[in-house]
């Protein structure tokens, strides 16, 4: 991420540029003191950083000057009343109030937030198109990739066939309304996977306080104040990307990436019990011990790190692959029957390929028996030890 710092206080530019390098691994800052500077130059920047006052500028002409350009700016004064209320208040990021060195803190997470909002996708959902419009223009300039629907249930089609991160809907909305939305979305996503802010001008807190319960995470008010909105959304998206962060560090297995064992005991029944017709098959590497006291562990990591991409890389978009154990794998498979599980699993058998020089097989059984997810699992193992028994290097499905 490229930023340009125009500031023509040297001390406060170097302050500025030495945090933002200091604490963001993806920021380089470029420097000018003046706005004869700046109009020299003929690179394009990902993010401004502008002191409000220059000495060879009338007042504002040089955020005029970038704005005109399409520029992302967040502007640093120290007349927060005069910026607050100047013509171009809602066509910046944000304001930085300079006497406060302490706010060089808000000013790394702002900029670490612009940054990692271009991977993100946010849906707003209101059947008024001038408060779409009007919302959409301040989350493109906090880099959002945006998202629009006229009612919830045009939100609830988009977010089946998207990756949405973040969701922003009105309440009083025709088909759909913003409580049954909320109602529907989180049937499959809960408040700790999707965040939802409710932005609507109902006066009813009944409605105000269901739709909370029910689970959207923050309400606003319209007509809404810029500066609140655009802090609210950072606020939500910072802590969701550490509960993101969170989850995969408990719920991911550093070796192979995919799903562990943590997941499986912890966030996995949901998933379980929204299907009806299911399988769960468990896959054992054979005489894996052996290949580690042979080869070594290093030549282990790798054939567990090629079985897992392996069976991911075989599997359908809703299946899933959970490591159960050391070297044991299991695979969940929705809307399928032993027979077709069998055929998959097969495939992937069939399909293993040497790793260093070192060949290698497993077994596996697979259970579609039983009301829980323990007892499947309990069936899929007595299964996978008499493929063990019988041999090895073979699918038992029956029996």
């Amino acid at each position: 991420m490229n930023v340009l710092i125009l500031e023509d206080s040297k001390l406060y530019a170097k302050l500025i540029k030495s945090n933002i390098e200091k604490y963001l691994i993806f920021a380089k800052c470029d420097v000018v003191s003046s706005f004869e500077e700046l109009k020299k130059i003929d690179k394009k920047y990902d993010l401004y950083i502008v002191d409000y006052i220059l000495p060879d500028t009338n007042e504002d002409e040089h955020i005029k000057y970038l704005l005109e350009q399409n520029a992302k700016i967040i502007v640093m004064t120290q007349y927060e009343d005069k910026i607050y209320k100047s013509s171009f208040m809602n066509d910046i990021i944000d304001f930085i109030i300079k006497e406060d060195i302490s706010i060089i803190n808000y000013l790394i997470r702002l900029v670490k937030r612009i940054y990692k909002n271009q991977f993100k996708n946010v849906l707003v959902v209101d059947d008024s198109k001038s408060i779409r419009l009007y919302q959409k223009k301040f989350l493109k300039l906090l880099n959002l990739n945006v998202f629009e629907a006229k009612n919830g249930q045009e939100a609830l089609e988009i977010i089946k066939k998207e990756k949405i991160n973040f969701v922003i809907s009105d309440i009083e909305m025709p088909k759909m309304n913003g409580v049954e939305m909320v109602k529907e979305i989180r049937k499959t996503k809960n408040i700790d996977e999707l965040p939802i802010l409710i932005v609507s001008s109902t006066e009813n807190l009944f409605i105000t306080f269901q739709i909370l319960k029910l689970g959207a995470n923050d309400f606003i008010k319209k007509p809404f104040d810029k500066n609140e909105y655009i802090i609210r959304i950072n606020n939500i998206l910072d802590i969701y990307d550490y509960l993101i962060n969170y989850k995969e560090e408990r719920t991911i297995d550093g070796l192979t990436k995919i799903y562990n064992r943590f997941f499986l005991e912890n966030s996995f029944e949901q998933i379980f019990k929204f299907y009806k017709q299911k399988i769960v098959a468990i896959l054992d590497i054979d005489f894996f011990k052996k290949i580690n006291d042979t080869y070594g562990h290093q030549a282990g990591d790798k054939i567990l790190t090629y079985f897992a991409k392996h069976i991911k890389n075989n599997l359908r978009k809703d299946d899933l692959i959970i490591r159960y154990g050391g070297e044991e794998f299991l695979v969940f498979m929705p809307n399928t029957t032993k027979e077709e599980a069998y055929i998959v699993l097969h495939k992937i058998k069939n399909s293993l390929q040497i790793v260093d020089g070192i060949k290698f097989t497993f077994s596996a059984g697979i259970a579609n028996e039983g009301e829980t997810l323990a007892e499947m699992i309990k069936k899929a193992d007595e299964r996978l030890y008499k493929a063990k028994e019988t041999g090895r290097n073979r699918i038992v499905y029956k029996g």
